[in-house]
């Protein structure tokens, strides 16, 4: 194993949060911030390279921080993943707040071909973060009243470009690009579990190859919202699902009704009643089909589209939202609906209808897929598949990654996080598939999965929908 030590490096993160306010005629909500002092790019294996950073809450009125959670972060480009504040924090005005824990940053290179985005990154001197976080604060009476909750969600968009300061100037980065490269030639010419993995098929590999890999799909969604006075804003959602059986596909409700899980969209739709959502399509292809055309635009040559009567939605499952707070044009907070989506809620079943399609075989049991535990082991190898490149690939190649399960708080979880281009994902044990990917870390097990949407385990009755 190759290990890449770099000093620490400040300035990579500024995210700013809004706090609530407690009724209307309050001041605008005020800002909380969240600076980083300082990071370091602690190390990199042969899995991961891992930043440490210090970071400092500052807030220009009085608010009880009970959590930071971040979700779908990138740096340039580079999804990463930070472990969540969870200091129950005050912050009194204009002072600066330190959790008791700095803060984890991880980038899995299996989300990686190579650290040569690492190395353009330190190179370049510059940096992108976009994401999403989200700030969990208590209210004031006031506010409970107000709000009817005692606690408020906050959803905030991250979208930053920011220099990426390097101690020791031109010293300084060259020492820490030759690190760099040093780690990237010594997993290249090692061989490293995650490169001879992502090249090299074991038997469990090929298996989860030849039974699993036909029946996903890539799927795209298309969409418009149109205002009151007939403006329209065009809407896109990407996520992965697969075939259970005969024509049935297993996908995630956030690519069915993308507009349920964007707070954004969310709030624009409580704030303007008239908003509608207008030319719904979605396309659907199989691994290993072409995407785009010779001249590199998307096609739907390849695909199933419910424009084209290729598809048919079939009945939702009921939704299943949270409450989250969002700053009002009023200076006021309001409270809006998203859809969870950890939870079974959040997927849904289409139908291929498409007459030159043939029906699958039952891809969650058979001959050689007994129906799987819903509670695997820990530390068994599990097959997970996600599309690296989702739309923008030539063809819809999948890729595999074999991870682990652990007990969440309130169901099974992902050892490893990936990114959402692995969500919708089938989990796949030894014995046959044990559950859904809904987010970063989230697994649906395939039990409460076939309970929400009706159907069948068995291996005699696989392909009814109860």
């Amino acid at each position: 194993m190759h290990r890449v030590r770099l000093s620490a490096v400040s300035g990579l993160l500024s995210i700013v949060f809004f706090a609530v306010t407690a009724v209307a005629g309050d001041a605008p909500e005020q800002v909380v911030s969240i600076a980083v002092e300082n990071i370091s790019l602690t190390s990199a294996t042969s899995d991961r390279v891992q930043f440490t950073a210090n970071v400092s809450l500052l807030s220009s009125r009085r608010v009880t921080l009970r959590e930071v959670m971040f979700a779908e972060l990138h740096a340039s480009g580079i999804p990463f993943y930070a472990s969540p504040i969870s200091d129950r924090l005050v912050l009194v005005p204009n002072q600066k707040v330190l959790p008791s824990q700095p803060l984890l940053l991880t980038v899995y290179l299996h989300d990686l071909s190579s650290l040569k985005p690492l190395h353009a990154l330190v190179a370049d001197g510059k940096i992108s973060i976009t994401g999403m976080a989200y700030a969990s604060v208590d209210l004031t009476t006031a506010e409970k009243v107000f709000l009817r909750t005692g606690h408020a969600r906050v959803p905030v968009k991250i979208d930053s470009a920011l220099e990426l300061h390097i101690p020791g100037g031109a010293l300084g980065k060259a020492s820490a690009l030759a690190l760099i490269d040093y780690g990237q030639a010594g997993l290249e010419s090692a061989g490293s579990t995650w490169q001879s993995g992502a090249m090299s098929f074991s038997e469990q590999r090929r298996r989860l190859w030849q039974n699993y890999a036909p029946a996903l799909v890539l799927a795209h969604a298309t969409y418009e919202l149109q205002d009151a006075a007939g403006k329209s804003f065009q809407r896109e959602a990407t996520a992965m699902g697969f075939r259970i059986n005969g024509k049935q596909v297993v996908l995630p409700k956030s690519v069915l009704e993308p507009w349920k899980f964007d707070p954004d969209v969310a709030a624009s739709m409580k704030q303007d009643g008239s908003l509608r959502i207008l030319n719904y399509d979605l396309a659907l292809w199989s691994a290993k089909t072409r995407l785009r055309d010779e001249f590199g635009q998307l096609s739907g040559a390849q695909a199933w589209r419910l424009s084209t009567h290729q598809l048919r939605l079939l009945p939702f499952t009921k939704d299943d939202s949270e409450q989250m707070f969002l700053p009002s044009e009023e200076d006021r907070t309001q409270k809006i609906r998203v859809h969870r989506r950890q939870r079974a809620a959040a997927l849904g079943l289409v139908e291929i209808t498409d007459p030159s399609v043939s029906p699958m075989s039952p891809i969650l049991a058979g001959p050689d897929r007994p129906a799987a535990s819903n509670h695997p082991s820990a530390n068994v190898s599990l097959g997970v598949f996600r599309f690296p490149e989702g739309i923008e690939a030539r063809e819809a190649n999948p890729g595999l990654l074999l991870l682990s399960l652990r007990k969440g708080a309130s169901d099974l979880e992902l050892d490893t996080p990936i990114d959402s281009t692995g969500w919708g994902s089938p989990v796949i044990s030894p014995e046959g598939i044990v559950g859904v990917v809904t987010s970063e870390s989230s697994v649906i097990s395939i039990a409460e999965a076939a309970k929400a949407l009706k159907f069948s385990t068995n291996p005699q009755h696989a392909g009814d929908r109860r």
